[in-house]
């Protein structure tokens, strides 16, 4: 099941792969503390494969669109049938000043999010330091949503599932043996103007990164099974997730990045699939 949203360095051509890192179906919680568009969480629930499941991101806005889906399907879809269609390209920025008012949960919050979504530069979601949304206007000839068939889809698979606009640490403090949590942080940059972690108004460092791995290592530590995902750097091989420390590297998938602003500027490039935890069911 494809997520309704875009999301940059979404997972949805690599969650199997990603998957396949853990031993089997979880027996206890799944968890996802950087859940984005949900891609992994969709393609496992949509198999069966987690009956558990607790999806969090510190992006409260993006928590807040997950929810109206799970919840008030129905009534996302009406405020996105009263969304700009033909005159899009000239409301983008009016409809962009209306979300960064408020409030910031309910239908008409998701309609507006799930829009610029889909109209904005990229499919981006960057706030400024104050916490506005500030993704420029796209280039697209018109604005594509997915059906209201995927939407309701979409809205099954959430049914149940619990929704937390929490921070990674919180998420996964009491995470223990059972459970299986898949982490996909944003990445460590590949060069100093390749930094796309600013999705919240606050930036998700060096610090954040090396404070993830420990607290992966400590959830691994109780019994819980971790999968992360990050760029394939030595930076991320020999300081974050350090086979000393415990970590495997399960797969390097290359990918296809945009590197610049320009969307068609692609480039291939090298992520890790690391696991942390017991290897047996």
């Amino acid at each position: 099941m494809k997520p309704i949203l875009k999301w940059a360095g979404g997972k949805a051509r690599l969650a199997p792969r990603i998957c396949a890192a853990f031993t089997g179906p979880c027996t206890g919680t799944y968890l996802e503390p950087f859940v984005g568009a949900g891609a992994v969480a969709l393609y496992r629930l949509q198999r069966g494969e987690i009956s558990n499941a607790v999806l969090s991101d510190v992006n409260h806005k993006l928590i807040a669109v997950h929810a109206a889906v799970r919840d008030h399907v129905d009534l996302v879809l009406e405020e996105l049938e009263r969304m700009p269609v033909e005159d899009w390209k000239e409301r983008y920025y009016e409809v962009r000043t209306a979300y960064n008012e408020g409030p910031f949960k309910g239908p008409a919050h998701a309609a507006r999010f799930i829009w610029l979504n889909r109209a904005g530069f990229n499919g981006l979601y960057r706030e400024n330091k104050k916490g506005g949304f500030n993704v420029p206007v796209g280039r697209y000839k018109r604005v594509a949503l997915p059906s209201a068939e995927h939407f309701e889809a979409v809205s099954e698979l959430l049914r149940g599932v619990e929704l937390l606009p929490i921070d990674f640490r919180t998420a996964l403090s009491k995470a223990g043996r059972g459970d299986q949590i898949y982490c996909d942080p944003p990445y460590v940059p590949l060069s100093a103007t390749a930094n796309f972690t600013a999705y919240c108004k606050a930036p998700f460092g060096m610090n954040e990164q090396v404070a993830l791995a420990q607290t992966a290592h400590q959830a691994a530590s109780r019994g819980a099974q971790v999968v992360l995902s990050n760029h394939d750097t030595p930076l991320v091989r020999d300081q974050i997730y350090r086979c000393e420390e415990g970590f495997r590297y399960v797969e390097t998938p290359t990918v296809s990045r945009s590197i610049s602003r320009k969307g068609t500027h692609r480039v291939a490039v090298s992520e890790v699939i690391a696991a942390i935890g017991p290897i047996a069911a």
